[in-house]
C-alpha cells in the first residue's frame, strides 16, 4: 500500500515528495514544497494536509485501485487514527510509522484513583527486568509522616530496599493500589492517601507518589 519516496518537480514548482502522488499539486507550498492543504496526483491520489512536501495531518489516500486511507498522516506515513478501505476489508484504529497497532492504542500507564496525592510521576528505563519501584515523598523527604503503608498487587513478588517498596517480576498489565496514612508537618491533621494506577508496559518503572 506505500510506494517510495523520492523528491520529485512539479511544473507549479511545487514539489511532492512521494513519487505515487507527484505528477501534479495543487495547494499551499512553501518553499518550494507543498505545505498546507492541497490535492496531489500521480498514480494514486492523496487530499489532505502537506508538511515539507509529505501527506502530514489529516488527509485521504487513494490508491490506483480504489482501496484508500483516510486519517492522520506524519511526513508520509500512516500515524495516529484512521480508516483503510481494501475491497471488502475495513481495518479502522491506530497506525505508527504505517504499522497497524490495533482499535486503540493503549497508554503505557493509567492512574485510576487518587486522593490526597499532590503530584506523580511515572518513570521507565529500558531493562531486561520487570519491576515497579513506589517512593513516597514529601517536601523531598521519603516516607514523611507515613503510617499504615499498605501495597496490593495482581502478580509479582514485594520486596522492601531501604525507603522503597518493589513488586518484582510482575505480569502486565499490573494494577497496584497504595494506601497509607500520613500526618501533616504539625501532626495535627491526617490524610488517608489513596493511589490506583496501571501498568501496561513492561520494563522497570518507577513511580514516585508525592503527598
Amino acid at each position: 500500500f506505500f510506494a517510495g519516496v523520492v523528491i520529485f518537480a512539479q511544473g507549479t514548482g511545487c514539489m511532492v515528495k512521494m513519487e505515487s502522488i507527484s505528477g501534479s499539486y495543487t495547494g499551499k507550498c512553501k518553499k518550494g514544497l507543498a505545505q498546507g492543504k492541497g490535492s496531489a496526483e500521480g498514480t494514486d491520489r492523496y487530499i489532505g494536509s502537506f508538511r515539507k512536501g509529505l501527506p502530514h495531518g489529516p488527509g485521504t489516500y487513494t490508491w490506483a485501485n480504489g482501496d484508500y486511507y483516510t486519517g492522520e498522516w506524519r511526513f508520509g506515513l500512516k500515524e495516529g487514527e484512521g480508516k483503510l478501505v481494501s475491497g471488502d476489508s475495513i481495518v479502522e484504529g491506530v497506525w505508527k510509522e504505517d504499522s497497524y497497532l490495533g482499535k486503540k492504542l493503549i497508554a503505557p500507564y493509567k492512574i485510576n484513583r487518587s486522593m490526597y496525592v499532590t503530584r506523580s510521576s511515572f518513570k521507565k528505563t529500558n531493562s531486561t527486568f520487570n519491576e515497579v519501584i513506589v517512593k513516597l515523598i514529601r517536601g523531598g523527604i521519603e516516607n514523611s509522616g507515613v503510617e499504615n503503608f499498605m501495597i496490593a498487587y495482581t502478580s509479582g513478588t514485594q520486596y522492601k530496599a531501604g525507603q522503597h517498596t518493589g513488586i518484582q517480576n510482575p505480569s502486565f498489565p499490573l494494577d497496584v493500589k497504595v494506601t497509607f496514612s500520613a500526618w501533616n508537618i504539625f501532626r495535627t491533621a491526617r490524610s488517608e492517601v489513596v493511589f490506583d494506577f496501571t501498568v501496561n508496559q513492561p520494563g522497570r518503572w518507577e513511580v514516585t507518589i508525592s503527598y
